[in-house]
């Protein structure tokens, strides 16, 4: 582990390195001890990577640092305003732990206010309820007669199925084990385990349970309790590697099949099924609380987000325009 030390050194922004081995073991220990989520970690670390590379542009040593620099990293990021505001938090925890380590003597992103976000409607682009049903039909439109050839089709059916009758995050689902989907008593239920520890297990809807049978039942994996549920693929042969897929692997498979279903790539991500599911839930009359509930946010107004209700206008509506 001693060996270890020197070496992680080496992997820190210069700046970092250049304000001496307290700071740099101190931030080493940040990363590994205090920030325990590998998703939080990589996060921050980008975070913390890119702003010390602004920090050497402007020749600035880590005691240099003051709120007016750190105020004027944020002023320059044209970033869209919630990935700012992530990456100011990222700064403020670090430099905090840097502060209670003896480190620096204050913390010189605290007073650095974030951008306001608008949270009264979301970004995330929603498929209608038939289209969605169009893009998962068209997944397995053609048998390609071999349980191999199918395996591929079956496998990313199934993904896009769960995040979108679960609400789940891509980072969620990518964790499944096959044993998170298990039966209980009459019905089956999945475990999905999302940020910041947080469990939560709901029922399967009936599409997902037939996505996830016929999918489990040609891989022949159903018994590997403990095996990664959604594994990559090993070239073109149809085969699980028994790795489990990553999170960049489903964005670039959903931009694959939303562009073979006919759609636009560009406006087809991960997140476009959660918010496809939230927003056909309340449109058939589900209650707001218990799709907060589904989707495990922590706030009502963070599930209004995915909402899109408001924003679908009928075609015939628009064709009132007599022009």
């Amino acid at each position: 582990m001693a060996d270890l030390i020197p070496q992680l050194r080496q992997t820190l922004p210069a700046v970092l390195q250049d304000a001496g081995e307290d700071a740099s073991d101190r931030v080493i220990e940040f990363f590994t001890a205090e920030i325990r989520n590998p998703n939080t970690r990589e996060t921050y670390a980008r975070a913390v990577r890119r702003f010390f590379r602004w920090a050497a542009q402007h020749q600035l040593h880590l005691s240099d640092i003051e709120p007016v620099h750190v105020a004027a990293y944020v002023e320059e990021d044209d970033r869209a305003p919630a990935t700012v505001k992530q990456n100011l938090a990222a700064l403020r925890r670090l430099f905090d732990f840097l502060v209670t380590g003896q480190v620096l003597e204050a913390n010189p992103a605290e007073p650095v206010r974030s951008p306001k976000l608008q949270t009264d409607s979301g970004k995330t682009p929603a498929l209608t309820a038939e289209e969605a049903r169009e893009l998962l039909d068209s997944i397995v439109a053609e048998r390609q007669g071999s349980p191999q050839k199918e395996l591929p089709q079956l496998r990313d059916r199934a993904l896009i199925g769960v995040m979108t009758y679960t609400f789940a995050r891509v980072s969620a689902v990518v964790g499944l084990d096959v044993g998170d989907y298990f039966r209980a008593g009459h019905r089956w239920k999945i475990r999905l385990h999302e940020k910041g520890g947080q469990r939560r297990t709901v029922p399967v809807h009936h599409k997902a349970e037939e996505y996830l049978d016929a999918y489990l039942d040609t891989a022949g994996i159903r018994e590997e309790r403990e095996a990664a549920l959604f594994q990559s693929l090993k070239g073109r042969t149809g085969k699980l590697t028994g790795r489990r897929l990553k999170a960049d692997n489903v964005l670039q498979m959903v931009k694959r099949r939303a562009d073979d279903a006919g759609f636009d790539p560009s406006q087809v991500t991960c997140h476009t099924f959660r918010a496809t599911g939230i927003t056909t839930y309340l449109e058939n009359n589900g209650d707001l609380e218990t799709a907060q509930h589904i989707a495990g946010h922590a706030s009502a107004n963070t599930t209004r987000i995915y909402d899109h209700r408001d924003q679908k206008v009928a075609q015939e509506e628009i064709e009132r325009v007599r022009i």
